[in-house]
């Protein structure tokens, strides 16, 4: 997420200085400072303005800032750009909760060794405890998987302020998240999803104004599973569940993949009512899901077969 050198110089800079002033209390080259200000500056971290022929620097409003300033100032005698840099903040991210490596590796990304490299150095210093083979963070040092989780949301306002000024982050992991817009993105990182993506699947929803977008580098399209768990973080509720009951019916979903994607998208309990209302054939529901009689009609419109 940060390098050692940007979050050296994150907690170094106070009010504003000049590169040549940064460079000067990072005791670094003016070159490297120079290069290390534009980057931070392309992420929104840092602002810059010129007077006459110099460059003024100050940090931004960004509240990760904020959280980041706290930690470091609150425990000064901790080298936190040392400790936090290369791989530590994407793990931290999903610290929030105590996790096994494993999930960590799945969930961040990275090998289980690099969980391991990431987390022994706070583990030593008793930052990160070991329980049970789950990974947790010891109490008063639970804001570090808040900073981690405020800098990538700051990284993804700033990818979407490229395109829209209109929007609202519905969901968001590490690397992707899922916005609503009332504008196109034809940037081929977003992936239009929610409503007027069940047109692949022949089910023609009545889409609206609102356009949904899934933002992800690796990803080109959408699988079913992950398209249903979309639509129920778009809404939970009975139309939303009744689309994603057409298009569990209507095309093969893994199963194991959609119990998978369930969980990160923290609609879980959702998923098992559609499946369970689905093997029962209606004989086990919800308040919000429609009879199984009410089920058939709207199957019927769209000519999927129950």
């Amino acid at each position: 997420m940060l390098t050692e050198g940007e979050l050296r110089a994150l907690t170094t800079l106070r009010g504003e200085q000049t590169v040549s002033e940064l460079a000067t209390h990072l005791e670094r080259g003016l070159s490297y400072t120079s290069e290390l200000v534009s980057r931070l500056e392309a992420t929104g971290l840092v602002e810059t303005q010129r007077q006459g022929k110099t460059k003024q620097i100050r940090l931004s409003d960004a509240k990760a800032l904020e959280l980041l300033a706290a930690i470091t100032q609150e425990y000064a005698h901790i080298d936190w750009p040392e400790l936090l840099s290369g791989a530590t903040l994407r793990v931290l991210y999903y610290l929030e909760t105590p996790r096994t490596a494993t999930e960590l590796a799945r969930r961040s990304d990275v090998h289980r060794s690099t969980v391991h490299r990431a987390l022994d150095p706070l583990q030593h210093r008793g930052i990160v405890y070991k329980a049970n083979d789950a990974y947790a963070l010891n109490e008063g040092f639970e804001q570090l998987s808040t900073l981690a989780q405020e800098l990538a949301h700051h990284s993804h306002r700033q990818t979407v302020e490229r395109y829209t000024d209109t929007y609202t982050i519905l969901w968001e992991s590490l690397d992707e998240f899922l916005v609503q817009t009332a504008d196109e993105i034809t940037d081929e990182a977003f992936i239009s999803t929610g409503p007027a993506q069940f047109q692949t699947y022949d089910l023609p929803l009545v889409a609206r104004d609102r356009r949904y977008y899934f933002y992800s580098e690796t990803m080109d399209d959408l699988s079913p599973a992950t398209l249903c768990c979309h639509m129920l973080v778009i809404g939970s509720g009975a139309r939303s569940q009744s689309y994603c009951l057409l298009l569990l019916s209507h095309v093969t979903v893994d199963r194991d993949e959609l119990r998978e994607q369930a969980t990160d998208y923290g609609v879980s309990g959702l998923v098992e009512d559609l499946l369970t209302y689905l093997d029962t054939t209606g004989k086990q529901r919800t308040s919000q899901l429609p009879t199984w009689e009410e089920f058939q009609e709207l199957a019927a419109e769209y000519e999927v077969t129950v």
